[in-house]
């Protein structure tokens, strides 16, 4: 038994040499106070009835089947069982080459049943509603307390990666599950060889003591889908849960079959036994009632290079830049590509062609593109990408008559943002009309930039800080999966925020990066994440984990082990300072 954490004294009954071990941070045991003075403990005397042997040998064996150390679980439930998950969620997969879980696809469907299993394993009570998210949670000693949300989704882009999404909802799991266990020691429940694995429960026990030991509720939500590769409309999931599914005319979307969400939601309801319901009212079931939610926190993998610069493994959040998707529909006519001649063509490719090399030009990229300035400006956070096209009737002898294409929009300035599509818009009608074909443009997703709550923010770099030392605990090696790139390293640590060569903001530290203290970045993120959604209800933050490369949407995204840990072990600390 790992006895990091618990202080040893000598008995000063019988047998002096016998050390004897108390568990400390609220485990279940016995005082030194007790042991030392003239009562006895119960259970100790009791044995010493049944079995004639020295006091203090009882005393001994008495404590060590009592005490758990904290580290003993923590490495399980913060260390080795998220990274367990993660691996097994990641063969969870509609492809056998790939990694694909689109929203409520057949292996989207198997990864909610498993994330269910493990959400009551820790603790949870679990239900899944009628969009496909996935909830846990574990109610409080005050039932009229509104409940901290922790989520992100489980869905993946086409040839995903294993921890985009995926890395928040099992870190959150574990942080839950650990935070649980603690409560259960704080009320008395002795966990002695409960949780010995990984996949172990929460004894029943634990659980109900928790719920009354803990001051606010704890609800985890695996949301369905964030992408949006089905029905090209991001944050279903999310927008589901704050109410914005109608008012955002997202009932009518349709899939590539004609599909569209309001009769999936209908039949999703039906298929659950629930009856017919028109989508309006189902939809209006789904929501959490915002009094019900205190704030809302995410974990997600950085998506970015930042921390893997900094050599650090975990930052916060101070804001997620806007963003905007449209759907252009360019519409020619289609012909045989050897007979009608080159002017008299009206090619619905090349002016979709045209149509992506003007959006590049106005975002300013493209091979005429000035440098870019050593300090990040506003124009250098606009990010513009065309990354689907779809081509009809895609013969290589046949005239495209139909092209439609996706374009995405970001920028960290709202009022930028909004600029650039109207401009964007106003070129596309342009080269239509001048290349004599029609257009359309649908604007599926508009989301402005959200500011984190500033206590939040500050809340999570301080249990990233303080994390250290119960991080230190649950790594196998006692290796730091925190720490700056060297001694005397340069870093852009100030008495105010600035920002990096990404336009990403840095929090003051009072500290260098110099291996004494941590140094906890705090960045903006470029890339949409469910927190924008939530940030309609409640007061939100992230917490960014390194990512290898900065690599994401990709087979190759990763993120090392003991970063995994790292952000259990933040997250476990930022929920102990709520509940506990």
């Amino acid at each position: 038994t790992d006895l990091a954490n618990c202080y040893t004294f000598t008995t000063q009954l019988q047998h002096p040499s016998y050390k004897l071990h108390s568990c400390t941070a609220g485990s279940n045991w016995i005082s030194r106070q007790e042991a030392m003075g003239s009562r006895r403990p119960w259970g100790a005397e009791k044995l010493n009835r049944m079995h004639p042997l020295p006091f203090s040998l009882w005393f001994a064996l008495l404590m060590f089947c009592r005490c758990v150390s904290a580290s003993e679980f923590a490495h399980i439930t913060l260390n080795k069982e998220p990274n367990d998950h993660l691996e097994s969620l990641a063969q969870i997969s509609d492809s056998e080459v790939s990694l694909e879980r689109t929203f409520l696809s057949p292996a989207h469907r198997r990864a909610s049943t498993q994330l269910r299993v493990w959400m009551e394993e820790a603790g949870m009570e679990t239900w899944v509603d009628a969009i496909g998210n996935v909830h846990g949670r574990i109610n409080s000693s005050n039932p009229d307390a509104a409940a901290i949300v922790i989520a992100s989704h489980f869905d993946t882009v086409l040839d995903g990666g294993k921890y985009d999404g995926a890395l928040g909802i099992i870190v959150g799991m574990a942080a839950i599950k650990h935070t649980v266990l603690q409560a259960a020691q704080q009320a008395g429940v002795d966990l002695a060889g409960s949780i010995q694995q990984a996949g172990a429960p929460v004894p029943e026990a634990a659980r109900t003591a928790a719920q009354r030991t803990l001051r606010a509720p704890l609800h985890l939500v695996a949301f369905s889908d964030e992408e949006g590769i089905r029905f090209k409309s991001t944050f279903l999931g999310s927008r589901a849960v704050v109410g914005s599914l109608v008012p955002n005319g997202m009932l009518d979307a349709q899939d590539r079959q004609g599909q569209s969400l309001r009769k999936v939601l209908e039949a999703e309801h039906a298929a659950a036994g629930k009856g017919s319901r028109p989508a309006e009212e189902i939809a209006a079931s789904l929501v959490l009632p915002p009094q019900s939610v205190k704030e809302y926190v995410e974990v997600h993998i950085e998506q970015g290079p930042v921390l893997e610069g900094l050599g650090v493994s975990l930052g916060a959040v101070s804001a997620i830049a806007g963003q905007t998707r449209l759907w252009v529909v360019v519409n020619g006519t289609q012909g045989h590509a050897g007979t009608v001649p080159m002017r008299g063509r009206a090619d619905a490719l090349a002016a979709g062609a045209s149509i992506i090399s003007a959006i590049e030009h106005i975002c300013g990229g493209g091979p005429d593109a000035p440098p870019a300035s050593d300090e990040a400006s506003e124009n250098e956070m606009l990010v513009c990408t065309v990354g689907e096209l779809r081509v009809w009737p895609g013969a290589s002898n046949v005239i495209p008559g139909s092209v439609q294409l996706s374009v995405d929009i970001r920028a960290k300035a709202d009022m930028l943002r909004t600029s650039i599509v109207q401009q964007v818009k106003a070129d596309i009608t342009r080269l239509c009309i001048t290349r004599g074909v029609s257009c359309s443009v649908a604007q599926n997703h508009d989301a402005p930039a959200v500011l984190s709550d500033a206590g939040l923010v500050q809340d999570l770099v301080s249990a990233i800080r303080t994390s250290q030392p119960l991080l230190q605990q649950i790594l196998p090696s006692g290796g730091e999966a925190a720490e700056c790139t060297g001694p005397g390293e340069q870093c852009k640590w100030g008495e105010n925020t600035e920002e990096n060569d990404a336009g990403e903001a840095l929090a003051s530290s009072p500290s260098a990066c110099s291996g004494q203290g941590r140094d906890v970045p705090v960045l903006v993120s470029g890339a949409g994440h469910d927190t924008m959604a939530m940030a309609e209800i409640t007061k939100v933050a992230m917490m960014f984990v390194r990512c290898r490369g900065g690599i994401s949407h990709s087979p190759l995204e990763h993120t090392e082990p003991k970063d995994v840990a790292a952000a259990s072990a933040a997250l476990a600390t930022f929920i102990a300072g709520r509940v506990l």
